[in-house]
């Protein structure tokens, strides 16, 4: 009976065999549910940043029509709602030989709070090219303001 030593390196996953697992697991065939809210809908990825008195909002929503596109607001917050169409929501879809389906479709939801009150009666919304861009101003009373110091 030959002895076979042991290789402790033996079971070591290599770091590129690791990434791999990794990537298939999270991009390739992603867990159902991880980005699910409640209602059902998926959250929607946004850039948000403020220039001079308003706060923007941008997201991508392909393929979404300005009027699938449902925005609303109210004191410090914002909920922007969008349906996003695929190919996968076609009727005739279900006749297809599916290999991948990455692109993504159905409901996408947001809730914003920002760090002021804002103005909705003024908010600002396009879709252009798949992304939409929300401008929304802060309420008079969220505006910074100066205060003139007098001599006495």
């Amino acid at each position: 009976m030959s002895m076979q030593r042991w290789d402790p390196f033996s079971d070591i996953v290599s770091l590129r065999e690791a990434m791999d697992r990794l990537f298939e697991q999270s991009v390739v065939r992603p867990q159902r549910g991880q980005t699910q809210t409640t209602a059902g809908a998926r959250v929607m990825p946004i850039d948000l940043f403020e220039k001079d008195n308003d706060y923007v909002i941008r997201a991508f929503v392909p393929g979404a029509s300005a009027d699938s596109v449902d925005i609303s607001a109210e004191r410090d917050s914002v909920v922007i709602k969008a349906h996003i169409p695929g190919e996968m929501e076609k009727e005739e879809a279900n006749q297809y030989r599916w290999m991948l389906g990455e692109l993504g479709y159905g409901d996408v939801v947001r809730a914003v709070t920002l760090p002021a009150a804002i103005d909705a009666a003024k908010m600002e919304a396009t879709v252009e090219n798949g992304v939409l861009t929300l401008v929304v101003p802060k309420a008079e009373e969220a505006k910074p303001k100066k205060i003139a110091v007098k001599a006495k």
